[in-house]
């Protein structure tokens, strides 16, 4: 069931990362909780583990979202320890896979989801550009870089070499109309916060 939310930017959520044989599901909390800290600090990860017979549960958040609006397509609506989340994706095996040793950050991974951001005309946006010239705006930053300071976000990013940082106020809205049957290219950076690629049509 696809659902719209407005003025996401700076709204705070956190994901439960189920990893099992087909991948890794996640589960989003956006929509129906605001993940509070002593729910989330106090999530039995072992508890979770055993009620999805998963091979690996693991937290990832809070985030706060830096888009205006999206309209998602959610799944089933799970209860973890008084937080309630949604499903909004799986990743491939070989994420589930990597997830033993920890995700590599500005490795190119391809999530399977239905989400469309809109970024307001008139908003900052940040971004990343690799050595190819492809785009990564941030969808969602970490709860230790406040949005006001994320036109410095550079100075704390270890870069691979070739890779530049940028921000800048929008002309027109940005719109990432991602569909699960499109390969959607997406990095993680090393403080676990979310770039999606620009598609080069845009």
């Amino acid at each position: 069931m696809s659902e719209t939310i407005d003025n996401t930017r700076n709204m705070r959520f956190g994901e439960i990362l189920i990893v099992g044989l087909r991948g890794v599901d996640v589960y989003n909390t956006t929509g129906v909780s605001d993940c509070p800290a002593e729910l989330w600090n106090a999530l039995d990860l072992r508890k979770v583990r055993k009620q999805f017979h998963a091979l690996k549960v693991e937290k990832n958040g809070p985030h706060f979202w830096m888009m205006d609006s999206q309209t998602v397509s959610f799944g089933e609506k799970v209860s973890f320890g008084g937080i309630d989340a949604r499903w909004v994706a799986r990743l491939p095996l070989t994420t589930a896979l990597a997830a033993a040793t920890g995700s590599k950050p500005y490795k190119v991974f391809t999530p399977k989801k239905t989400q469309k951001m809109v970024y307001s005309k008139g908003k900052p946006v940040y971004e990343l550009v690799d050595p190819d010239g492809n785009v990564y705006v941030l969808q969602a930053r970490e709860e230790r870089f406040p949005i006001d300071l994320l036109t410095k976000l550079n100075e704390q990013l270890k870069l691979p070499a070739g890779w530049q940082f940028r921000t800048y106020n929008l002309n027109e809205d940005l719109i990432l109309d991602l569909k699960s049957d499109q390969t959607i290219y997406a990095i993680g950076d090393e403080f676990h916060q979310y770039w999606t690629r620009i598609p080069k049509s845009q």
